[in-house]
């Protein structure tokens, strides 16, 4: 039984030695070919003279038998800035590479591109080429460079004009001093780096157009995921905000887009006599903090989107705010999710930025052909109330996911229904749309309660839309900042 035992144990061992042997052995076939995780690896846009993130390429044997690459080579290194990394060796031009049967290597690719000395954007190309066996195969590289004007903790101590010509890259804080106005020109891209801010002290006036927005955002142009994509264009907490101070006053954001902070825009406690803001078409969205948080402010919001906030997507305490033809929503989901509440929460009693506990007066709060709405079941806009201290509120046309009934401060209420927008990402329809990773579309369905609901008496003066979608082309404007299109 004992011998049975040793022979059986030498019969698997030799077995083994000769599978092992097979795969080892390499092949000079020129029939042979490569398989690649990607025919061409992308950057998206590269910053001249900073270094991009690393993107990994898989090359695969799938043979039986292992294949020995002559040489992998980058053809045009010193020209386009691309470097290469081949399973740990670092080289423009790497020999003798083993890929064993049925195996892979990883190929790391980075890219820093030189100054282009223009405006536009580049298209920087090169490739990896690969030769084994006589066989020669390659793999395409691309990156789009951009020149920038990069400021450090940079201060603007003059009134000036930031021009469209090229991309403002921010790192640490951009600031504007007290009695400097910043004015920021249409079509105009602002990149904040890791935790970098607008800090306003003085005053802003950014105006955009429909077609041409001014854009604040972070400053990561490539994917945190790449298999479902999920850009780091939509994805929340990169940087600091927009910060307007106390003493700041008379701000304008007008066709601007402001996303993917850690606040969208915070508005310290001023005076409530003088126009702390005014945002028109504007849209902030994905914050891991508020959208919008005022405290102590007089503010007018029209035709804008505030959405996806793992607090507040608005935070009012206290002041003077009217919202016309806004969507506010709430659909936080991912990483944030167990943090997120209420859409939109309005008091005269709470917290401030710093910490401290207050009391404000609401002196005004006019909300009319509002969507106010989110993921909670029903309490999507909330009230911190004192007594005794001015509150005062007034819902006009407004479809609120919320449970109530109209009475003097609610007038022509939708109460507790689904906007139904387009598209909302979830658990329920990551399945079937893995391209629409945390995408989300407020444009309305022809199912929406909201359509023709909005009272003429505030929409004429908004006679079109956030995109510029006139509102009188049916039978009557819509609830929301978007005009629902046949």
């Amino acid at each position: 039984m004992k011998a049975a035992s040793y022979i059986l144990i030498l019969v698997v061992s030799l077995s083994m030695l000769f599978a092992c042997d097979n795969d080892d052995k390499f092949t000079s076939d020129s029939n042979i070919r490569l398989s690649f995780s990607s025919d061409t690896v992308r950057f998206d846009t590269v910053f001249t003279g900073f270094g991009t993130a690393t993107k990994r390429l898989k090359i695969y044997n799938k043979d039986k038998k292992a294949v020995t690459i002559d040489n992998i080579e980058l053809m045009n290194a010193a020209k386009t800035g691309f470097r290469i990394n081949v399973d740990g060796v670092s080289g423009d031009n790497i020999s003798n590479v083993d890929i064993l049967g049925k195996d892979s290597i990883y190929v790391f690719v980075e890219v820093t591109v030189d100054p282009l000395n223009q405006n536009s954007p580049l298209l920087i190309a090169d490739s990896i080429r690969m030769r084994f066996n006589g066989v020669t195969q390659y793999v395409r590289l691309e990156a789009i460079g951009q020149d920038v004007v990069f400021w450090k903790a940079h201060k603007i101590t003059e009134n000036t004009t930031l021009s469209s010509d090229k991309p403002y890259l921010i790192y640490d804080s951009l600031r504007v001093e007290k009695g400097v106005k910043l004015t920021i020109d249409k079509n105009a891209i602002l990149y904040f780096h890791n935790n970098a801010r607008l800090s306003v002290q003085g005053t802003l006036d950014a105006r955009g157009t429909v077609t041409e927005p001014i854009v604040f955002r972070g400053d990561r142009t490539d994917n945190m995921i790449e298999s479902p994509v999920l850009p780091y264009d939509r994805v929340p907490g990169q940087w600091g905000g927009v910060h307007i101070a106390s003493d700041s006053y008379d701000n304008v954001f007008e066709n601007v887009r402001i996303r993917n902070g850690i606040y969208g825009i915070v508005f310290y406690p001023s005076d409530t006599i003088r126009q702390k803001a005014t945002l028109f078409n504007t849209i902030v969205q994905n914050t891991t903090k508020e959208g919008l948080w005022a405290v102590n402010a007089k503010i007018s919001a029209k035709n804008s989107l505030f959405a996806n906030s793992a607090t507040n997507a608005v935070k009012l305490l206290g002041g003077s705010y009217e919202f016309i033809h806004c969507t506010v929503a709430n659909y936080m989901y991912g990483a944030f999710i167990s943090l997120r509440q209420p859409a939109m929460v309005i008091g005269n009693s709470g917290t401030d930025m710093y910490g401290n506990s207050i009391t404000a007066p609401l002196g005004k709060c006019l909300v009319a052909n509002t969507i106010i709405s989110g993921s909670l079941a029903d309490n999507n806009l909330t009230f911190e109330q004192k007594e005794n201290v001015a509150f005062e509120h007034l819902f006009v046309n407004c479809l609120l996911k919320v449970k109530g009934t109209d009475d003097v401060d609610f007038v022509n209420t939708i109460w507790n229904m689904d906007p139904v927008f387009k598209f909302i990402y979830s658990s329920e329809t990551a399945a079937d749309n893995p391209d629409k990773v945390y995408y989300f579309n407020y444009e309305l369905t022809s199912q929406s309660p909201a359509i023709n609901f909005a009272s003429r008496v505030y929409s004429a003066g908004l006679p079109e839309d956030i995109r510029g979608v006139s509102r009188r082309s049916d039978d009557g404007p819509d609830i929301g900042c978007y005009e629902w299109v046949q």
